[in-house]
C-alpha cells in the first residue's frame, strides 16, 4: 500500500509543525525549508544550502500559499526529497521555472516563448561545456533563481484565482512534487556551485 492509499498524510512526530512565513527558532514552528534544514541537520534556516536555490524558492512560496492542514502535512512528506535536490545542478532553475510555466496552463505569448526556450535548453544544454557554464552563470546573475521562480509563480497563482481552497492547495502541492522530481531527475555531471540568491518568500 502506498502513502496515497493509506489515508491523509501526517506530520512526523518530534519535528516542528509547518506554518507560513519564517521563524526565529524551531520551537516557534517552521516553514517547509526550515523543516528541511532540521531534517538535514543544518543550521535552522529557510535558505539551507542542501537544496537548489530555485527549488527552495518554490518550496517557500508554495508553503506560504497553501491554506489547508492536509496540504501542509503533504508538504512535510516532501521535505526529505528536497534535501540534496540539485544543489549543484546548472539546469535546476530551468527545470523549476519550466514546471511552473507548464502548470499555469494556457500562457501569454511571451511566457510561451520562454517555456519553449527553457525546454530547448533542458534538452540540449551540456553542463560539462565550459562556454555553457559561463552562459548559465551570466544568465543567473541577470535573473537569479529566486527572481526567475517568483515571476513564474505569479502566473501560476493568477491562474488559480477562483478555485476552491482544496483545489488550489492540491495544484500547488502537485507543482512542488513535479518540480522536485524534475530537479532530482537531472543527471549530475560536473559539480558547479550555484549562484547565491536573495530571499524569496518566507
Amino acid at each position: 500500500m502506498n502513502r496515497h492509499e493509506a489515508g491523509p498524510p501526517t506530520t512526523p512526530q518530534h519535528l516542528p509543525v509547518l506554518g507560513r512565513g519564517s521563524h526565529r527558532a524551531v520551537e516557534e514552528g517552521a516553514c517547509l525549508m526550515e523543516y528541511v534544514s532540521v531534517l538535514a541537520g543544518a543550521p535552522f534556516s529557510d535558505h539551507p544550502r542542501c537544496t537548489h536555490p530555485a527549488l527552495a524558492a518554490l518550496a517557500r512560496m508554495v508553503n506560504d500559499a497553501v491554506r489547508g492542514d492536509a496540504a501542509r502535512s503533504e508538504l512535510a512528506l516532501l521535505a526529505p526529497d528536497l534535501i540534496g535536490a540539485g544543489r549543484y545542478e546548472l539546469q535546476g532553475t530551468d527545470a523549476v521555472v519550466g514546471c511552473c510555466l507548464a502548470a499555469a496552463g494556457r500562457l501569454p505569448r511571451r511566457s510561451a516563448r520562454r517555456l519553449d526556450r527553457i525546454r530547448r535548453r533542458l534538452r540540449h544544454t551540456d553542463p560539462d561545456d565550459a562556454v555553457t557554464r559561463m552562459r548559465v552563470r551570466a544568465r543567473l546573475l541577470v535573473l537569479p533563481p529566486g527572481m526567475a521562480v517568483t515571476s513564474a509563480m505569479r502566473l501560476v497563482i493568477s491562474r488559480l484565482h477562483g478555485r476552491t481552497r482544496a483545489e488550489r492547495d492540491a495544484r500547488l502541492c502537485a507543482l512542488l512534487r513535479e518540480a522536485t522530481a524534475a530537479v532530482r531527475g537531472i543527471t549530475p555531471r560536473t559539480p558547479v556551485a550555484p549562484t547565491p540568491v536573495g530571499s524569496s518568500g518566507g
